[in-house]
């Protein structure tokens, strides 16, 4: 019996083995040191307009942190660990599809998070929900059953009918209790813009406790107020139940600017709610105090240049506020992020204020303008990364093309950013060296979606530069310094060759048709491929300038980076061998990273796109990937860009095509653990004088662990695992050890 149970057990961990070597993309923790120290959360992808709640997302009793990206609708999660939050990307793959503006809020008292948000129908404003539910450890959701039309909250009117309760597309309501009787009610602005409606959940007095959601237009005046639109104070009412009056007879045909944020907080700790409002025409917030009760609000004070005791908010454009405990102190800190993304701050997009007071006489300090920021590499909007060893030290390097860097005064900046390897063949390691390299800041006023590519367009050994930019057009910059030497470059040369791509222009410098010269392939805003032949010589390159000129292929394999019913694809190509043929990497507006094969030999024709979305990868939009093998196991490592500005970085299953010797995959020695099988904790052994990676993968072949480790035994808490088998991966200069665990039950 014993014999067959270790041969199950061998067989399993040969499974597991293979399982975990071939998953597509597995997370890579890569240490990054920037200006400001080493990033703790380097590959964290970048933030552009956060949404902040608070919320249990790993079933372990604690508040972490959820923040959707209005940029580009993706959902994100942070888990809190020895009070420090921790980007866990996993932990939303439950979390439908979601536009404009979410937020987590447990509207039936379950203890568990549910999602309030905006509509998911096209074209009408509203507001939509999900119940959540524990999957394991993790959140996931199923649609809660309105019963209304679109499926939608609605609420009904005087003449009998119904209609959704309005939410605008660029607004962000509060979802709270306002009337103290424990359901969550909905405060948002009136059609016009200028009135606060309550929409009143009834669940509770109609006898069904909190898991019904049925609305009520209660006020269409709610506290009072009047946003004019026309400066940063609020217009007050004289009295409880008095609405301000605008002097329009009718309000609702006093229509002014669109776009306001509310949230909602008890900050005098009276029992009833206050109101922070954003405005889509300032960059403060103003915090309106309740003189009312519950039944009755009344704003009677305000405080337009929020915290009036310090550093007001002052964040372009249209702010909009977060009421989060960041040190799990029980009194809730104040972020503010911006709610709109073009013309606006892109990268200190979190100001924190403290609550250095209690939580009955809160007082707001203002701590940093960079809150989760400051651990990313966040370059503004868009990133376009390209692996290339620019000092000819063996090591892949980074650089990394931004978007644009939101400045004051409707300026932008823009340029290439240097990350330098400065680990090893094994153990990389990458340190910022430079946010403007080779000096491209100097076309900030005319261009701007700078990406990056290497390639000998010059037959003299060494790589040459080529930047795509935003208005279609080529920058190029001969390398001087010959070949194996660190890169040195000559004078930019604008609109190279003439080439004129339109839009969005993304290049790869490849041979894609076999006759050893260098072509350029060009992504666009279309979101298909251009191809241009290489004419000239090894020496001199030429080319046709219009894509739809012979011998260029203007829809190169007809491959496409749309979405559906769009007409926007902002692709970005990257060719590379597998086996010996070519497969297209695409990345595209939307975030998909899209596969294609049948290419060789089929320039003309159509390729066929074998996965639509490799590894369901959810980064947001405009992903641009790039990839090599940094840290030489024989597989190559991806790169992505996104449109929030940051990257992300992974290890996948696709076999290193270097044009020097490869080496092949490290065959794996035997790892000891103990004890095995374990309940609480596992020992690791030393690595003498050398230091490794240990991975930990699932039975899933999901990443669980990975850290570096060095030559002192190592200790490895698991009393939190669920049961099961384990496999341990560690990687070492030249060697790779390879064990598995059986994580007992209690």
């Amino acid at each position: 019996m014993m014999k067959r149970i270790e041969f199950c057990l061998t067989w399993v961990s040969l499974l597991l083995l293979q399982t975990a070597f071939a998953q597509t993309f597995t997370p890579l923790t890569i240490e990054v040191e920037a200006e400001t120290g080493i990033l703790s959360n380097p590959w964290g992808g970048g933030l552009n307009c956060p949404q902040l709640s608070e919320a249990d997302l790993n079933n372990d009793g604690l508040l972490d942190l959820y923040v959707f990206d209005r940029t580009v609708h993706l959902h994100l999660a942070y888990v809190r660990k020895n009070n420090q939050y921790v980007f866990a990307p996993e932990l939303v793959a439950n979390f439908p599809a979601l536009t404009e503006w979410s937020m987590l809020r447990d509207y039936n008292g379950d203890g568990i998070s549910d999602i309030i948000a905006y509509s998911d129908i096209p074209g009408i404003d509203g507001l939509t929900a999900y119940t959540g539910y524990w999957q394991g450890n993790k959140l996931a959701f199923k649609r809660f059953p309105f019963k209304g039309p679109f499926n939608l909250a609605y609420f009904p009117l005087n003449s009998g009918g119904k209609a959704q309760v309005y939410i605008s597309r660029i607004d962000i309501p509060a979802i709270d209790d306002v009337d103290c009787d424990s359901d969550l009610d909905v405060i948002t602005f009136n059609l016009s813009g200028g009135y606060i409606e309550w929409y009143q959940n009834l669940s509770v007095e109609k006898g069904y406790g909190r898991d019904s959601m049925i609305f009520k237009l209660q006020s269409n005046c709610w506290g009072g107020v009047y946003e004019d639109g026309l400066s940063a104070n609020m217009n007050l009412s004289s009295a409880p139940g008095k609405c301000f009056q605008t002097g329009v007879n009718n309000p609702s045909v006093d229509f002014r600017h669109a776009g306001s944020t509310l949230a909602t907080t008890d900050v005098d700790n009276d029992g009833d709610l206050d109101l922070f409002v954003g405005d889509v025409s300032f960059n403060n917030i103003n915090l309106l105090t309740n003189g009312g009760t519950c039944a009755q609000a009344w704003f009677n004070k305000q405080d337009p240049r929020f915290p009036g005791n310090d550093k007001g908010v002052d964040l372009p454009i249209f702010p909009a506020v977060f009421m989060i405990d960041i040190n799990a102190d029980g009194k809730k800190e104040v972020l503010v992020a911006p709610n709109e993304n073009n013309g606006s701050e892109d990268v200190d997009v979190l100001w924190l204020y403290e609550n250095n007071g209690s939580k009955q006489n809160p007082e707001f300090k203002f701590k940093q303008d960079d809150f989760l920021v400051k651990d990313m590499i966040d370059l503004g909007t868009g990133a376009y990364p390209s692996f290339v060893d620019f000092n000819a030290d063996g090591l892949m390097d980074l650089v990394v093309g931004n978007g644009a860097r939101f400045l004051p005064q409707g300026q932008r900046s823009i340029g290439l950013t240097l990350l330098q390897n400065v680990g090893s063949r094994q153990t990389p390691r990458y340190r910022i060296i430079d946010r403007n390299w080779l000096g491209m800041n100097q076309y900030n006023r005319e261009n701007f979606a700078l990406a990056p590519t290497f390639g000998d367009m010059d037959g003299d050994g060494d790589l040459d530069i080529v930047v795509g930019a935003e208005f279609g057009q080529l920058y190029y910059a001969e390398n001087i310094a010959g070949a194996g030497k660190p890169m040195q470059f000559g004078a930019w040369q604008e609109k190279y060759m003439g080439i004129d791509i339109g839009q969005g222009a993304v290049p790869q410098v490849l041979d894609i048709n076999g006759d050893k010269l260098p072509d350029i392939v060009l992504g666009n805003r279309r979101g298909n491929v251009s191809y241009f032949q290489n004419t000239g010589t090894l020496q001199k390159a030429a080319f046709t300038p219009q894509d739809n000129a012979l011998p260029n292929i203007q829809r190169l394999g007809k491959v496409d980076g749309t979405a559906e019913g769009n007409f926007i694809g902002y692709s970005a190509p990257l060719f590379f061998k597998q086996n010996q043929s070519l497969q297209l990497l695409l990345g595209t507006e939307k975030g998909e990273l899209r596969l294609y094969d049948n290419i060789d030999n089929n320039l003309s024709g159509t390729f066929h796109m074998s996965d639509a979305n490799l590894g369901g990868m959810r980064l947001g939009g405009r992903t641009k990937a790039d990839l090599a093998d940094i840290n030489g196991d024989g597989f190559l490592d991806m790169v992505v860009g996104n449109a929030r500005g940051g990257l992300s970085l992974y290890s996948t299953s696709f076999r290193s095509g270097q044009a020097t010797p490869v080496r092949e995959p490290l065959s794996a020695q035997a790892l000891s653990l103990t004890p095995n099988p374990a309940n609480d904790w596992v020992s690791i052994p030393g690595l003498g004088d050398e230091e490794g990676i240990l991975s930990v993968y699932d039975a899933a072949g999901r990443l669980v662990v990975q850290k570096r480790v060095n030559q002192y035994n190592h200790s490895l808490q698991v009393d939190a695992w669920t049961p099961g088998v384990y496999l341990f991966k560690l990687s070492t200069e030249g060697k790779v050890f390879a064990g598995r665990l059986v994580k007992a039950g209690k």
